[in-house]
């Protein structure tokens, strides 16, 4: 998921509002702001308090912050955001720029060196802000959301519209938000008997157990990147998506289904796709570690064990 952070000088971010942020996106953190001419970066904070020790001394400056979840490369401080386009130019990203794949290196550092940095070298810093080159570079990262600083403090955020702005500060995302208190779902009981054709159907998803869906309920939110539990077909575009295939989550419904984009698969198109109410069952939050489901209890029906 990853979140980004813009903040105009003067603004004050609440430290438990940025502690919240790290919670939900802990695989690294940085920031950059610009002083006297010069652009600073500073990142490869891995616990909130070695974050909150540097950035409490220029959290008055206007700043550009970022909190990691890893998606691709390691956990590692060359891999935290912000990156360098050059020593006076600087970005952070929140989503997944499809193309990139290296075991060490994130989509985002492979976009840096692959389109970022030979542009700015031949157009210049200012040349990326301009509009035909925004709506192009909006166009290829699709749902992601960058933000771009440079050493005058000159400051653009592409796909703005994808984030929103609280108390003047621009979020890419709501896990800077505490999740709501959980609320049990209303209780269901258990059918007495399950034919054979319905019950073959069944997952192994842990959906009845109160401890998943509590996990689920209390995590799912804007922006996060999850994978699919099983293979989905969307009838609308006549399309199959793989089980195991990574999404973001783009509207979450009353109904405990979620709204889902990924960019096409098809590497020469620029178009994404969606997938449209997907069930809180069908779908895992990516690689949260510290979350281990329980093991899912034998179900025995008319039948036999399934």
């Amino acid at each position: 998921m990853c979140i980004a952070i813009y903040k105009p000088e003067g603004i004050d971010i609440p430290q438990e509002t940025l502690a919240q942020c790290y919670k939900a996106n802990s695989d690294g953190a940085g920031y950059m702001f610009h002083k006297n001419g010069k652009l600073y970066v500073k990142k490869g904070f891995f616990s909130f308090a070695d974050f909150w020790k540097s950035y409490r001394r220029d959290k008055k400056k206007e700043c550009v912050i970022h909190f990691r979840i890893k998606t691709h490369g390691l956990i590692n401080e060359a891999n935290c955001h912000p990156y360098k386009i050059n020593d006076n130019f600087a970005f952070v990203h929140n989503g997944m720029i499809t193309g990139y794949t290296d075991p060490s290196k994130s989509d985002t550092w492979l976009f840096n060196e692959d389109i970022l940095q030979p542009f700015v070298d031949k157009w210049g810093n200012l040349g990326l802000f301009q509009d035909p080159i925004q709506k192009l570079i909006e166009a290829r990262i699709g749902y992601s959301k960058l933000i771009f600083m440079d050493n005058a403090g000159n400051t653009k955020i592409f796909n703005e519209d994808k984030g929103v702005w609280d108390n003047d500060v621009w979020y890419s995302n709501s896990s800077y938000k505490k999740p709501p208190p959980y609320v049990a779902p209303p209780y269901v009981p258990p059918s007495t008997y399950y034919p054979t054709r319905q019950a073959s159907l069944l997952t192994n998803r842990y959906y009845d157990n109160k401890q998943t869906w509590a996990y689920k309920k209390e995590n799912i939110a804007l922006g996060e990147l999850v994978t699919l539990l099983s293979g989905q077909y969307d009838a609308g575009t006549k399309s199959y998506f793989p089980k195991d295939s990574v999404w973001e989550i783009v509207a979450i419904n009353r109904d405990y289904s979620v709204d889902l984009m990924a960019d096409s698969a098809d590497e020469n198109s620029d178009v994404p796709n969606f997938l449209y109410n997907i069930k809180f069952m069908d779908i895992e939050l990516l690689e949260d570690e510290d979350y281990e489901a329980p093991v899912e209890p034998v179900v025995i029906y008319p039948y036999g064990v399934i």
